[in-house]
């Protein structure tokens, strides 16, 4: 999937990109403290740079929003878009339906398709369907 996909810029493949959005969703929907610069350098370790160019592309590609800090207009907070949102849901269940096909979960999301059906020839069509534009802010 990551090779057929690289070049659309509305599915993730990169490892950090991946990483940093589903932090930043988690955090999200879990009221923790929202996902900054520093502590993505930190953590995966990588040149302010690498993280600055991993934001900015998720940041252009509507997945991440930056925030002021309330306590330090310095810091930008990351914060999850609708799209991102809704995205990470679709993949997630996609997944869980994937599984379930497998015979390895018993949980199945009803009217959602298997990870499995996720190609080229599909991906506007489940875009379409499941991740309505008008909604992503």
């Amino acid at each position: 999937m990551v090779t057929q996909f690289q070049s659309d810029k509305n599915v993730i493949t990169d490892v950090h990109e991946r990483f940093v959005l589903y932090e930043a969703v988690h955090r999200y929907l879990n009221n923790h403290e929202s996902l900054t610069m520093k502590w993505i350098e930190h953590s995966l370790q990588l040149s302010f740079p690498k993280v600055y160019s991993v934001v900015n592309r998720l940041v252009n590609k509507g997945y991440l929003m930056r925030k002021p800090s309330t306590e330090d207009k310095r810091i930008k907070l990351l914060l999850p878009t609708n799209k991102a949102l809704d995205g990470v849901k679709l993949f997630e269940e996609m997944k869980l339906n994937e599984l379930h096909a497998l015979g390895i979960s018993q949980n199945k999301i009803k009217g959602v398709p298997r990870l499995k059906n996720f190609s080229q020839a599909t991906r506007l069509e489940i875009q379409e369907e499941f991740l309505s534009p008008k909604d992503w802010s």
